[in-house]
């Protein structure tokens, strides 16, 4: 398993005349502070065959929320961008033996601490390229001050909003999505999955009308359902944040003559809406979205009651060309690995291949090279990873589509939207 690993990451920077290795350890620290900072350590990783990094260093950045309401999310992410860093500098770094050395701010979830870490690491620290958060309002936020930096963020929003302009259709000069499909992408793969296997019609609605990313899920799959399946919409119901009782929805539900329930909710929402859908008689099969992979099954009370579901996932956690990354991760952090995880690991992969393909360190060529310069890459979340420069989105990404039977989780298949 180990050597099949290698083999796949060795193929990464084959495709982009790159190498791949080593070490990079830290601790949180706080954007108001000093950041977190290494220099390559070279002991702990090495490759028999290929010398360690040694020259002057590639400076890039991470800016996550390392304290705050999604501080899981965001050391997650972090854990895997430092991995893939010591991987890449254990195998001779980049740009013909330069480690990477990243720098790290901690943003607590905030806009404004975000905006000041992104404007110290371009001014003070001097770095090429900045990884941040998958929170979309965080992404958004950096939308203005990267125009007037001109270093490239590489994050994980799901909110096309927070790459590309509402107005023209034109991508932010500086901004990318990385690693999964944006919301209007996820959705549409949703929709084509569902009518490509199975012979439903009817659709339900039901989602947190206070949620942006919800809201632009529904909007879009509503979009694709009608338009693109051919199917209709029998019932459209709106919850809030703090809503606690949906009966009075989940029975108009009920009464529609639908035939599943389209809900890209988050895993508490869809906890109760599981629960209370039981306790009315409404068995009913469910659709939904990234949030709907755990911990919402193992948090369910019953899962047994949760006789179907769909739901769509950049990966699955138990193939086994995840498993020697699971290992090595357990290993160096001490946890299991999430989803995000992989985000951050594969985003930085994504990076170092656009550092090659620029040729240097200098940021707007980094930059170009992240439009322009991404193509057919192997990941861990694709075998053919390619950046869309229309878009700055991944091209075409498929994704994981998981069942859930009677509270029994398993794999479905790889789906790709058919050209």
């Amino acid at each position: 398993m180990k050597k099949a690993l290698a083999l796949t990451l060795a193929l990464v920077f084959c495709l982009v005349l790159a190498a791949c290795g080593g070490d990079a350890s830290t601790s949180a620290a706080p954007a108001s502070t000093a950041p977190t900072s290494t220099a390559p350590d070279n002991s702990e990783a090495g490759g028999e065959s290929t010398p360690a990094a040694s020259g002057d260093p590639v400076r890039i950045g991470i800016v996550n929320d390392l304290s705050g309401n999604r501080s899981v999310s965001g050391t997650a992410i972090n854990n895997g961008v430092k991995m893939a860093v010591e991987e890449i500098n254990a195998a001779g770094g980049v740009l013909g033996g330069r480690p990477i050395e990243w720098i790290e701010y901690d943003n607590k979830n905030d806009s404004t601490e975000t905006i000041n870490a992104y404007t110290r690491l371009v001014d003070v620290d001097k770095v090429s390229a900045v990884i941040t958060s998958d929170a979309s309002s965080i992404c958004l936020s950096l939308i203005e001050i990267s125009n007037e930096k001109k270093v490239a963020l590489i994050g994980m929003p799901s909110d096309p909003r927070a790459t590309i302009d509402q107005e023209t259709g034109e991508p932010y000069p500086y901004m990318f999505l990385v690693t999964q499909p944006n919301a209007i992408q996820q959705v549409r793969i949703m929709a084509h999955f569902l009518k490509d296997n199975t012979d439903w019609k009817k659709a339900a609605l039901m989602y947190d009308q206070s949620n942006a990313y919800t809201v632009t899920c529904v909007e879009n799959f509503k979009k694709a359902w009608e338009e693109e399946v051919g199917g209709e919409i029998v019932a459209d119901e709106a919850i809030n944040a703090n809503d606690q009782d949906y009966k009075t929805q989940l029975t108009k539900i009920k009464n529609s003559g639908a035939e599943f329930i389209y809900c890209p909710n988050t895993p508490n929402q869809l906890q109760m809406m599981v629960t209370q859908a039981n306790q009315i008689g409404l068995d009913i099969p469910y659709t939904g979205a990234l949030d709907m992979a755990d911990p919402f099954l193992s948090n369910l009370p019953d899962p047994t009651i949760l006789t179907k579901a769909y739901f769509q996932s950049i990966v699955w956690l138990e193939d086994d060309h995840l498993q020697t990354f699971f290992t090595k991760y357990q290993e160096k952090f001490n946890v299991d690995p999430q989803m995000k995880s992989i985000n951050g690991y594969d985003a930085m992969y994504i990076l170092a291949a656009a550092i090659e393909a620029a040729g240097s360190d200098d940021p707007g060529a980094i930059r170009d090279a992240m439009e322009n310069g991404i193509s057919d890459i192997k990941l861990l979340v694709s075998e053919h990873y390619t950046q869309d420069p229309a878009t700055h989105a991944p091209l075409n990404q498929g994704m994981v589509i998981n069942q859930i039977d009677a509270g029994v989780l398993s794999f479905v298949e790889f789906y790709q939207i058919p050209d």
